[in-house]
C-alpha cells in the first residue's frame, strides 16, 4: 500500500493571510484537526486544534509573568501573538514537518507514533499534495479488513502457504509445527514455547486465503524442565 493511495489529495486549505475566525470555522465545518496554510500555492504552515487551546478569548492563555518578559521578552512577546492574534499566519505553527508523496508507509507512521502527530501534509517539493492522519489510515485498515479475500484456493494450498508464513517468521517453532487444512479448516499442532508464539501462529492461518475456521490443537513446553502442557 502507497501514501499516495491512502492519504487525502487536494484537502481544504487556508491562506497565511485570512482571519483567524475563518479558519476556526472551516475546521468545525469540515471536522478537521489540522488545517494546511499557503502562500502563493506554498506551503508555509499548519493550523492545528492545539494552536488554538491556549487563547485570551478563552481564558487559558498563560500568563506570562513579570520575571519571564523581563528575562525573555522575546518569547514571551511570541506568545502573546500567539495567543491573541486574529490572522492565521501569527498563530499557526510555522515550518511544520511534512513527508513526501513518495516516502513508504511505513516510514510515515513510524513517524507520526514517534513525535504523536495526528496529521502530516504530504507534499511534492513545496507544494501540498494531500493530508495523511490517523483517520485515513483507519478508513484504509476498515476497507482491507472488510474486503473479501480474493478467491478461493485449495486445502493443499493454504497449507503451503501457512507453512511458508511459519518459515519466514524469525520467532516461530519452525519444525514442531505441524499444519492440515481440510474443506477450509485448519488444524495446528506442536510444540510452542509461550502463549505469544500460540497466539501468532493462529493469526497466521487466520489470515490465509481459504481458511475458515482455526482449531488449536499446539501444546505448550516449558522451555527449561520440558515438560508439556495441554493449555496454558
Amino acid at each position: 500500500m502507497k501514501l499516495k493511495d491512502v492519504m487525502t489529495a487536494d484537502p481544504p486549505v487556508i491562506e497565511a493571510g485570512a482571519r483567524l475566525v475563518d479558519a476556526a470555522r472551516l475546521m468545525l465545518e469540515r471536522h478537521l484537526t489540522s488545517l494546511p496554510v499557503t502562500e502563493a500555492g506554498r506551503l508555509v504552515g499548519i493550523l492545528t486544534d492545539g494552536d488554538l487551546l491556549r487563547r485570551a478569548e478563552l481564558e487559558t492563555a498563560p500568563e506570562a509573568g513579570w520575571l519571564r518578559g523581563l528575562l525573555a521578552p522575546e518569547s514571551s512577546a511570541r506568545d502573546f501573538v500567539k495567543t491573541h492574534g486574529r490572522r492565521v499566519s501569527e498563530v499557526m505553527t510555522e515550518e511544520p514537518v511534512t513527508v513526501a508523496e513518495d516516502a513508504p508507509l511505513g516510514e510515515v507512521v513510524a513517524l507520526m507514533m514517534k513525535r504523536r502527530f495526528k496529521q502530516l501534509p504530504v507534499t511534492v517539493g513545496d507544494r501540498l499534495a494531500g493530508m495523511i492522519g490517523r483517520l485515513e489510515l483507519l478508513t484504509a485498515l476498515v476497507d482491507r479488513l472488510a474486503a473479501v479475500k480474493e478467491g478461493e484456493i485449495s486445502d493443499q494450498a493454504a497449507e503451503t502457504l501457512i507453512r511458508q508464513e511459519i518459515t519466514r517468521s524469525n520467532w516461530a517453532p519452525r519444525a514442531g509445527i505441524r499444519v492440515r487444512v481440510a474443506d477450509g479448516v485448519a488444524e495446528l499442532s506442536g510444540p510452542v514455547f509461550s502463549e505469544a508464539e500460540r497466539r501468532a501462529i493462529i493469526v497466521m492461518a487466520e489470515n490465509t486465503s481459504g481458511v475458515r475456521e482455526v482449531r488449536d490443537g499446539m501444546f505448550f513446553v516449558e522451555p527449561h524442565t520440558g515438560m508439556t502442557f495441554e493449555t496454558f
